[in-house]
């Protein structure tokens, strides 16, 4: 998937207001009101003889990303009353982890289909998020305390990744330096490289879900290391949570 999407918006129309922001938000509200015509549409037309169409989520991703739809189906997991068993206790879990702010305007995004419908669909947009095979939370370490970054394999947060990045192989970072790694500093920069292909940037600490377990680096990632020598140090200190 190469498409560019209109960029997610995530803030209320006072934080865009108050940041000099307004044309992202007009912009990012514009195409969420479209996605939900949209998935309002794609219902309508995919049930047939109580049946949702299998590709009924996906037409919509397709055409407006993983992130939005995402960000349009978890704020209908909110805004539909908590009491409406129609909508799944998984699919109402899965929503509560998406921040949505409750401003005037959050309930433009309803879509108004039976519950039961909205319900399926959320169901099939997770499932081709699924297919992705993205890392999330549980490829990483648990620790007690906030942990160095330095010279550690990071798992980026597949949200600041565009359609087309959103892959296990584009989430894998190693982290080289900046005060975002240390979790003492005031900092938040952690500078690095894509372990993919070795591309050096940088991004805020809070982008990253966090160390990945030894157990779950893929062996292309350990080849990849030993290719970029001059980064990391695996005899001494280790890589990802190997020390």
């Amino acid at each position: 998937m190469n498409k560019e999407f209109t960029p997610l918006y995530k803030h209320t129309l006072k934080d865009a207001a108050r940041h000099g922001e307004m044309d992202e938000w007009r912009e990012s509200h514009r195409a969420n009101v479209n996605c939900v015509k949209a998935i309002e549409e794609a219902i309508r037309t995919g049930f047939n003889d109580n049946y949702l169409d299998e590709n009924c989520a996906k037409s919509v991703i397709d055409k407006f990303g993983f992130d939005r739809v995402n960000y349009i189906l978890s704020a209908n997991t909110q805004l539909i009353s908590a009491d409406d068993p129609r909508i799944s206790d998984t699919n109402r879990k899965w929503g509560k982890k998406e921040y949505i702010p409750k401003d005037n305007l959050r309930d433009q995004y309803l879509i108004h289909k039976h519950p039961l419908l909205v319900d399926g669909f959320i169901s099939q947009a997770r499932a081709e998020w699924n297919k992705l095979g993205l890392f999330d939370s549980s490829h990483c370490e648990n620790t007690d305390e906030p942990m160095d970054y330095t010279k550690k394999l990071l798992v980026l947060s597949p949200n600041v990744l565009k359609d087309q990045y959103k892959t296990p192989e584009d989430q894998l970072f190693y982290a080289t330096g900046g005060f975002g790694c240390d979790p003492s500093k005031l900092g938040t920069k952690v500078f690095g490289f894509f372990l993919k292909d070795g591309e050096e940037t940088h991004f805020a600490r809070g982008d990253f879900l966090g160390v990945i377990k030894d157990e779950c680096i893929p062996d292309w990632a350990y080849d990849k290391l030993n290719e970029f020598e001059e980064y990391s140090d695996t005899e001494d200190e280790g890589i990802g949570g190997i020390s």
